[in-house]
């Protein structure tokens, strides 16, 4: 359908183009104020906040407009929709204090959920375009310069330990993975790989050498070009203990120890907090049990203000055990389609496994759902059911 010269898809590219841009500006603000405390992150946060619930929600309406018509059918986005809007009716609930940081909260979980609307919108109706690889790769590469910005400031091994920032473009990886442009997926591997092993985040490590790992055995099982899935995983292999041995050379044996003393520091204080919880759980009323403690309410009994580091006991926490049911069927939800797509031997079947596999580590030892880690989550779930939705209508057209 043309408006003038101008086609709707033109309109919608730009636009899309558009809120993936500004998705790069609040990333490289969220990475770069890390540091500050909660009061100067929040003095922003609203602003930023408003301005990215704007951009997106015009982006959710192409999923409404296409729902409508009834060409979009998909439990993940449902559920997750779901999700969303019973954490809000929780966080309403149990809010106390002025009107501004409860608008501010709000905008924090309807922004993932515009985010998911319209990039499986935008996905299911066009496929891949070369236009949005690039903005995803300049979304990386603003990841590994504020990353870079901060890691020169402060000694990775000192005080600070390390930076959670470092899984900002972790979530991206099984998305640039999806681009047909080879030079664009290694030297997103690449970067991904340097900032997540310079973080000395074992968690990180963890999940990025366990995704690595699906997505190239994935690949074999969908794909008969098994031989070259191979050398590609040993020359993987090869170049990251390569760059971690003159890690190790450069930062001394000090690295190798923060690596190996789990046992030491019990999971960086995860493993207290997740006690803490687990007794107070235990103790409380049902009407906390249904509708929770409140919002970030984890963090009024750990040190320092630290959150639960995991997603499902700060879901069940602060917001209730309903929420935590629905979260949990929306990650069946995304389980089951990533299954049918591997048996089905769809081509994303390898990204969104990998998608998975990072989501669901990083979900058990950090926390996803109260940052801007969700939104580029979503961003990159909506994104891969979209093209491959994409790709299952155009092998029907060609049969």
């Amino acid at each position: 359908m043309e408006h003038g010269i101008i086609s709707v898809k033109q309109l919608r590219r730009t636009y899309l183009l558009f809120a993936l841009f500004i998705n790069v500006l609040v990333t490289m603000y969220m990475i770069i104020n890390d540091d500050n405390s909660m009061e100067e992150k929040a003095q922003y946060a609203h602003y930023f906040r408003f301005l990215y619930c704007a951009v997106w929600s015009i982006c959710a309406t192409w999923y409404l407009k296409d729902k409508i018509r009834g060409e979009l059918k998909t439990h993940i986005i449902k559920s997750f929709v779901l999700f969303t809007i019973t954490t809000c009716v929780s966080l309403c609930i149990t809010h106390v204090g002025n009107i501004m940081l409860l608008v501010s909260n709000l905008l924090l979980f309807f922004t993932p959920c515009l985010t998911i609307m319209g990039c499986y919108s935008y996905g299911y109706r066009y496929g891949r375009e070369n236009s949005t690889f690039y903005l995803i790769a300049l979304t990386i590469l603003a990841c590994a310069v504020s990353y870079v910005s901060i890691y020169v400031t402060y000694n990775v091994l000192g005080e600070r330990g390390h930076f959670g920032v470092a899984y900002y473009a972790l979530y991206l990886l099984p998305l640039a993975l999806a681009c047909d442009k080879r030079w664009l997926r290694i030297i997103s591997i690449i970067i991904i790989s340097i900032i997540i092993i310079s973080s000395v985040k074992r968690g990180g490590l963890l999940a990025l050498a366990i995704g690595m790992f699906v997505y190239l055995y994935v690949s074999r099982m969908v794909s008969d070009k098994s031989l070259k899935a191979s050398i590609i995983l040993y020359l993987y292999l090869i170049v990251m203990a390569v760059f971690l041995y003159f890690l190790i050379q450069y930062l001394g044996d000090d690295i190798i120890e923060r690596f190996m003393d789990s046992d030491d520091d019990t999971g960086s204080g995860r493993l207290d907090i997740w006690e803490s919880l687990y007794r107070r759980l235990k103790t409380q009323d049902i009407t906390l049990w249904i509708f929770g403690n409140g919002h970030l309410a984890t963090t009024v009994y750990s040190w320092e203000n630290l959150s639960a580091h995991n997603d499902f006991l700060e879901i069940v926490y602060n917001y209730g055990i309903f929420n935590l049911f629905i979260y949990v069927c929306f990650l069946f939800s995304a389980s089951t389609y990533t299954i049918r797509a591997i048996r089905n031997k769809d081509q994303l079947a390898p990204c969104l496994a990998m998608f998975l596999t990072i989501f669901l580590i990083l979900s058990m030892i950090s926390i996803i759902v109260l940052s801007h880690t969700l939104t580029l989550s979503m961003i990159t779930l909506g994104f891969l059911i979209g093209w491959n939705e994409y790709d299952k209508r155009q092998r029907v057209l060609e049969q």
